[in-house]
């Protein structure tokens, strides 16, 4: 009695011709379950990518929007000579006469914040305030903020 099979003598019965279906049914498989792994890790980094582009865009508003409070602080205070005057006149030998003598009004022309820096693009006065426009360096994004002065301080976003 023999345990093993001679050389050429399998176990059980002779194979038909349908029978190497396993392997590429296998194969399939497994190439479905990679296609849509890939395909998921795709739409995964997909939006990942839209996900800090958005928090990208909010922190650049954000320092926008910090920029304009700090302006509005700085004309609250020491700067309060420059609301009547636009931009265009905020140079040190063409400041009005109420300004105190040495004033140097470059600081609000470009203001450090967190991670950018912003500049002062325009300040257009007003009777009741004026209007804003600030630009992150090295970026494309600009805003207009209008500034309202009576009865209080008030600064909003203009769209």
């Amino acid at each position: 009695m023999r345990l093993f099979p001679r050389l050429g003598q399998g176990f059980g019965a002779p194979r038909s011709a349908a029978a190497g279906y396993a392997l590429p049914l296998a194969l399939a498989g497994s190439l479905v379950l990679l296609l849509t792994s890939l395909s998921t890790l795709g739409t995964t980094l997909h939006g990942r990518r839209l996900l800090a582009s958005e928090r990208s865009e909010r922190i650049e508003a954000d320092a926008l929007a910090s920029a304009a409070q700090q302006v509005t602080a700085a004309l609250q205070g020491p700067f309060h000579c420059l609301l009547p005057v636009g931009l265009d006149r905020w140079q040190l030998g063409a400041l009005p006469l109420l300004c105190p003598p040495g004033l140097d009004p470059t600081p609000l022309k470009t203001l450090a914040q967190w991670r950018a820096q912003v500049r002062l693009v325009d300040w257009q006065p007003s009777p009741t305030g004026g209007e804003l426009r600030l630009q992150s360096v090295g970026g494309t994004r600009q805003q207009r903020y209008a500034l309202t002065l009576d009865p209080v301080w008030r600064l909003r976003e203009v769209v």
